[in-house]
């Protein structure tokens, strides 16, 4: 079963947190009968007269105690890190039961109602295909994730070297994982780079004066090498100089300190999140891929004149060296002694000229990676999917029990169907499946198109513009009604087939706004405008009289049905050829207790 590997790994982090909370308990146990130790040998050391035992005794007491407190801090980090991985698994668990839609990140804000499909297929948003994938925790994962779910310009050689990739990473679950753990086990979820590319690009620097900086650069050496000889030379009347010298640096670090101080606001923001992106670079530098794609990420990456890992680490290095300056006490010595706020300074310039123009590249290529890993969950949460076959030739579709993956797995009910260049007339009663079967054509092609896997014992298609006509509703805003808002779609539909594109269309209950005449006369002008060359699709209908157009060479009739059992009405949700025989609209309403 797919949720036995999940399982395991939730009992093996359950087993690691047990053993990692004796150990703390151990450690806290130890740490108190340390305290109390010290405290005791401190307080002989101020009654007894054998006072060096005492020192030495209490010293390495309390040395002790430090070394038992930072140990303490690094078993509760292992046991919140366990924690973070048993929710990221059950994560997994819960995608595979259908409580994924209780997941928060929806991409709301990607949500589009005028898009030419993403409104209709559950693309983004509410139980969306985004919702269900995305296992991203940068800004620049999860935009990249949307945009290639809502907009997967990709030729047939780009997706089939991204099918590559995302097999690679369906076998390597652990590693998609611990991204995700990566990502978020400090900041919770990286914010917009921006602020920090902003801060990054700007290459102001705080002393266009060549000399002046070099003055300030180099004064702290002259200062503690004279001071140095002074001292050790024993040259009291020199004394007072090296006083001089000090309050000439710490009087040079005032003037500065305003400015200083904004830059330093801004890098001291970022670095959590500095910190993640070490994170997640140190992971994939271990890594070893294999495939095309992910060779030239980790080469983009990686690359040995300009690593993203070495720079990153860079930074952030020098963030904690900026952070050293909080404490009070070290605030006034580090830049009496080495103006240690212009060195800071100094490296962050020297550091922007370097990586500058590149970082930005860095964190879209990261984003990438990401985007492909959230794409591989299908891989990881269902063995009923497989990577289609994307043909050069144009307007082809067909698909072997293909299923819809936001339809678990119990729920689920798969059809064939071979429609390449084809026009589907599909009917049906109510509820029979027909929105769901649109759908899931719609759904499959764009994880299709984006590298994934598909609901598919065996799928081909052509890379086809897709344009969908489902959810449609008033606007009373704008003052348009649900018939008008679908008449704007229809036309737009019809616009994309005047151009001749390879197009596929998919609509549902064309024109149920208006009259039984309207509607079945709109139908047949809309199926004869998009019954050209470089256009197939489907459409959904209660109206018989469409399916006379099968006399067509290229339109063909398909329905869906009901049946009853002990005055129960069921549905196999299955697709036959032909038009539909049944209604059941009589028998709803009776089911709600409407009398006829």
């Amino acid at each position: 079963m797919v949720e036995e590997k999940f399982k395991v790994r939730i009992e093996k982090y359950e087993n690691e947190i047990s053993l990692y909370k004796k150990s703390s308990d151990r450690i806290g146990y130890l740490r108190l009968v340390t305290a109390i130790g010290a405290g005791y040998y401190i307080y002989k050391l101020f009654k007894e007269p054998i006072w060096v035992i005492n020192i030495v005794i209490s010293s390495l007491l309390l040395l002790f105690f430090i070394g038992l407190i930072i140990y303490h801090g690094k078993i509760k980090g292992k046991i919140q890190a366990a924690e973070v991985m048993i929710d990221i698994n059950n994560k997994y668990l819960k995608r595979i039961s259908g409580e994924w839609v209780t997941f928060k990140d929806i991409g709301s804000e990607f949500v589009d109602r005028a898009h030419p499909y993403s409104f209709d297929l559950d693309i983004v948003g509410q139980e969306s295909i985004f919702q269900l994938i995305n296992i991203t925790s940068t800004w620049n994962g999860r935009n990249r994730l949307a945009k290639v779910l809502l907009d997967s310009n990709f030729s047939a050689e780009d997706i089939s070297k991204r099918q590559k990739a995302v097999d690679e990473l369906k076998d390597k679950l652990e590693l998609c994982q611990f991204m995700e753990y990566e990502g978020k086990r400090k900041s919770g979820a990286l914010e917009s780079p921006e602020k920090l590319l902003a801060f990054i690009k700007d290459k102001n620097k705080l002393f266009k004066n060549k000399v002046l900086k070099k003055f300030l650069y180099y004064m702290p050496m002259v200062t503690i090498s004279v001071s140095m000889v002074i001292v050790v030379f024993k040259l009291s009347y020199l004394y007072d100089l090296i006083t001089i010298f000090l309050v000439l640096q710490l009087l040079a670090w005032a003037a500065g300190l305003m400015r200083i101080s904004r830059a330093f606001a801004a890098i001291s923001y970022f670095k959590g999140a500095l910190e993640d992106y070490e994170g997640i670079l140190k992971l994939l530098e271990d890594q070893k891929f294999e495939t095309e794609m992910l060779r030239d990420i980790y080469g983009a990456l990686f690359n040995k004149d300009k690593s993203a890992a070495s720079a990153i680490k860079e930074l952030t290095r020098i963030a904690e060296k900026i952070d050293m300056r909080n404490n009070g006490f070290f605030f006034i010595v580090l830049n009496g002694l080495f103006l240690w706020d212009y060195q800071c300074i100094f490296s962050i310039e020297s550091w922007k000229e370097k990586y500058s123009d590149i970082i930005e590249y860095w964190l879209d290529t990261i984003g990438e990676v990401e985007a492909l890993m959230s794409i591989s969950v299908l891989n990881h949460i269902s063995d009923e999917v497989t990577f289609p076959i994307i043909e050069e030739e144009p307007m082809i579709f067909e698909a072997e029990d293909l299923g819809h993956p936001l339809i678990s797995k119990k729920a689920r009910v798969n059809n064939s169907i071979k429609m390449s260049r084809s026009i589907l007339i599909i009917t049906g009663s109510n509820m029979s499946g027909k929105t769901t079967f649109l759908r899931t054509i719609g759904i499959n092609l764009v994880i299709a198109y984006c590298g994934g896997a598909v609901y598919s014992k065996k799928m081909r298609c052509s890379k086809m513009n897709m344009y969908t006509s489902m959810r449609i509703t008033d606007d009373l805003k704008a003052g348009i009604s649900t018939f008008y808002g679908e008449l704007i779609r229809i036309k737009e539909i019809i616009e994309g087939a005047s151009r001749q594109e390879n197009m596929i269309f998919l609509i549902d209950e064309i024109f149920r706004g208006t009259n039984s005449r309207d509607r079945i006369e709109g139908a047949l002008a809309v199926i004869k405008n998009l019954n050209r060359e470089g256009v197939m699709g489907a459409i959904t209908t209660h109206d018989l009289e469409l399916c006379v157009l099968e006399k067509s060479e290229r339109i063909r009739n398909f329905h869906f049905e009901e049946y009853y059992k002990d005055n129960k009405i069921y549905f196999d949700y299955k697709l036959k050829s032909g038009v539909s025989k049944t209604t059941n609209a009589k028998y709803l309403m009776k089911i709600v207790g409407i009398e006829l």
